[in-house]
């Protein structure tokens, strides 16, 4: 197969979205395929491009948040892409560069495949205007693009009621995202721990994600300063940046919590298995989330895993076997990381089946049955096409 995958996003910028693209890309042309990527330029990226990948013209949303923005045009793109001989077109954003795979999809009479990763609606506080109305925009644009689509891809059991309640109509196939586990096989947390003085007693309640207020960190902040002040050989890593690590910075010293909260910044992806290592659980409390990659990361880890109840993390954590689930509730959150740090034999029994569970979303095993969606769909596009110029010819 020729496969184009058309995103919004791409290497250097880290997100679970791009993650995903780069091991779908490689899982694919393992099996054979051949893939081409169509996303934004980066400024200031370009040493080390791989093969058959094509960069749009971009903008910068703002000068705080570094996150290009694709110019959905280049005549240059445009002319190449009939000529690619692509058998089937694959989509991760419903706007912008998702548009101009819909375009190609329906001129070239191939299948167009949509991944919905992102709760839109819950973003919105970033567009300074009626809320209300943008969320509505949200909705209506997901469910006007996969309309377009010969196929959704969900990747959360416990989104499919929204996108029904969306009105999508589209055909869907449950598929959870994936990760490389053995990337979490073998790592050493030393450098880590050293860098950022984490002695051995020490036990790190560790994030890994973006730090914007969709995430939901003062929760997180305050429900682990209640258990610092309980126990003292605790800290709380929050790795990655984003609008909101000033206020988290301020919110720190407010809690008196001083060294106690590390906060890394942006890390290369590479480096990544190593905080993970360093960590002793793993803690989220978005309430956004699709199918999150870091808790299946950190799974691979063996890294029990606490969150609060929302889409994602009730399908990936199962409760008091791989780790916790809780209300939004701060006084429920603290006490969940209270008993995996007193309750010995609980916590190992939690990693356990951490490690266990992760083995579930390898790239292998997830990629074959993508592939096996894709020549389903290839071969009923065909039949479709024939029959249509049986009609009208």
């Amino acid at each position: 197969m020729k496969i184009g995958i058309f995103t919004n996003s791409y290497k250097p910028y880290i997100s679970g979205v791009v993650n995903i693209i780069v091991l779908l890309r490689e899982g694919l042309t393992k099996l054979g395929h051949e893939v081409y990527i169509f996303a934004p330029k980066f400024p200031g990226y370009e040493a080390g491009e791989e093969e058959n990948v094509f960069r749009f013209p971009s903008v910068l949303m703002t000068s705080e948040v570094f996150y290009p923005i694709p110019i959905p045009y280049s005549y240059k793109i445009f002319s190449k892409i009939p000529k690619m001989g692509l058998d089937i077109i694959f989509t991760h954003h419903p706007f912008l560069l998702g548009s101009v795979g819909s375009f190609f999809a329906r001129l070239l009479k191939i299948p167009l495949v949509y991944t919905f990763h992102t709760q839109f609606e819950q973003y919105t506080h970033y567009i300074p205007f009626h809320q209300d109305l943008l969320k509505t925009m949200a909705r209506f644009s997901v469910k006007s693009y996969a309309d377009k689509c010969d196929h959704v891809i969900c990747n959360s059991e416990t989104i499919l009621p929204i996108l029904k309640n969306y009105g999508v109509n589209t055909p869907i196939s449950l598929i959870p995202n994936f990760i490389d586990v053995s990337r979490f096989e073998k790592v050493d947390p030393k450098p880590i721990k050293k860098k950022f003085n984490i002695k051995q007693k020490d036990r790190v309640f560790i994030y890994v994600g973006r730090i914007g207020k969709e995430k939901n960190l003062e929760f997180m902040v305050k429900a682990f300063s209640r258990v610092a002040r309980k126990i003292p050989r605790t800290k709380l890593m929050i790795v990655g940046d984003g609008p909101e690590m000033e206020n988290l910075r301020n919110l720190g010293d407010r809690e008196g919590l001083g060294d106690r909260l590390i906060l890394p910044g942006l890390v290369q992806y590479d480096d990544i298995p190593a905080f993970y290592a360093a960590g002793y659980a793993f803690i989220m409390s978005s309430t956004t989330e699709t199918k999150p990659l870091v808790l299946m990361e950190a799974m691979a880890m063996g890294l029990p895993c606490i969150a609060v109840h929302a889409t994602g993390a009730d399908d990936t954590i199962i409760p008091d076997y791989n780790g916790i689930l809780t209300e939004n509730d701060m006084n429920q959150f603290s006490l969940a990381l209270l008993r995996i740090l007193e309750d010995k034999a609980y916590y190992k029994s939690l990693s356990r089946g951490a490690k266990t569970s992760a083995q579930q979303y390898s790239v292998d095993r997830v990629v074959k049955e993508i592939e096996a969606l894709f020549y389903r769909l290839i071969e009923e596009k065909k039949e479709k096409n024939r029959v249509e110029a049986g009609i009208f010819s």
